[in-house]
């Protein structure tokens, strides 16, 4: 295992649980944490996981046509510096986990506490913390050698 590569872990991962303290308490991520993640792929960095800024382009044509007011801006900025370590593949699968994940929480939440339509609507679920985990998930199942 290389240092690089072993720098990068430990530096993804801390960014990334700092980024979800912020969004969890702020409802805000701030950006040089998405820099900071960016720069972590110089550590290792490979050409084709710039592929990977894909994904964040579908997010934003997401957000702006069909959720305007629920996909913040800082949620794509993040995928955008995440995608330079992830690529293409990983960071998409991260995303569908992230989603997944959050849609599952909603949904017991939303049992638990038996909130009406008007409260599921305004009920407030910061993305970040699912995206860490559906990221961290896919980084380490890579790093860890189980994909690919």
């Amino acid at each position: 295992m290389q240092a690089n590569g072993i720098a990068q872990s430990v530096l993804f991962s801390f960014l990334l649980i700092l980024v979800s303290v912020e969004d969890m308490k702020k409802r805000e991520i701030p950006p040089l944490f998405c820099v900071g993640i960016a720069l972590c792929a110089l550590l290792n960095f490979k050409a084709e996981n710039l592929l990977g800024l894909g994904i964040p382009m579908v997010l934003l044509i997401t957000a702006a046509w069909i959720y305007p007011d629920q996909l913040g801006g800082g949620d794509i900025k993040l995928t955008a510096a995440v995608s330079l370590i992830l690529g293409f593949t990983d960071t998409a699968y991260g995303v569908i986990l992230a989603f997944s994940l959050e849609l599952a929480v909603f949904v017991i939440l939303k049992h638990r506490r038996k909130l009406t339509k008007q409260e599921a609507e305004e009920f407030p679920m910061p993305l970040a913390p699912f995206l860490t985990i559906g990221f961290l998930v896919t980084y380490f199942m890579n790093f860890g050698g189980l994909m690919r």
